[in-house]
């Protein structure tokens, strides 16, 4: 089998997963897709697709500890678009369970990935990370959070209604239309607040390019 990397340094508190922390990330990742999923878990997959990060396949998972315990975790794998050849490293999921929200977790896994980037840089491969954001929950603060680390690169949008979380989805598209028909009403543009943070984000950089 070949092996991608052995990644063994990097910020402090994070560390790479092993093959023994496979049950762990799973239990985080079943509360991490009741939190956010918009599609059905298939288990097998997942299961798969951690032990291609543990087995160093092409996939990366960090994790933090919190006494005995795995209390954070960031996924990522190593692809290409359909476009290109050239390779970069893809968030998969950054999450840290609830008990530990008000911790820098967050900030350490993202830190440890613009490590990684740094760490393939110096052994020859130019591997740029890239993220982003797919939750109604706490987005602001998270957009905030990734744009004190990284350019802000586009947005992602989605229409229709996705297996799980579809009220979510309906309540979002009824604030949507009744803010367009005001704003049409008033001959005024504006948008909904976390869109609204995406458009700050994306001026404040094109401002320090000018």
């Amino acid at each position: 089998m070949k092996v991608f990397y052995d990644i063994k340094d990097g910020v402090s508190g994070v560390r790479l997963a092993e093959k023994k922390d496979e049950g762990e990330i799973f239990g985080l990742l079943v509360m991490l897709h009741a939190e956010n999923g918009l599609f059905s878990m298939n288990r097998d997959k997942v299961i798969n697709g951690i032990r291609y990060a543990t087995e160093r396949q092409g996939g990366i998972i960090f994790v933090i500890d919190h006494g005995p315990r795995i209390v954070a975790t960031l996924g990522m794998a190593i692809v290409s678009d359909w476009y290109s050849d050239d390779e970069y490293l893809l968030e998969r999921w950054n999450y840290v369970h609830p008990d530990y929200r008000k911790s820098d977790y967050g900030r350490k896994l993202l830190e440890q990935c613009k490590w990684a980037h740094d760490w393939f840089k110096k052994e020859g491969a130019l591997l740029p990370f890239m993220c982003g954001i797919n939750s109604f929950h706490r987005v602001e603060s998270k957009i905030r959070l990734y744009a004190r680390h990284m350019p802000c690169i586009g947005a992602y949008f989605m229409y229709g209604l996705a297996p799980r979380q579809q009220e979510l989805i309906r309540q979002e598209m009824r604030a949507i239309e009744e803010q367009t028909r005001k704003s049409n009403s008033a001959h005024v543009h504006t948008v909904r607040p976390v869109v609204e943070t995406l458009i700050r984000v994306s001026q404040r950089r094109e401002t320090t390019h000018v």
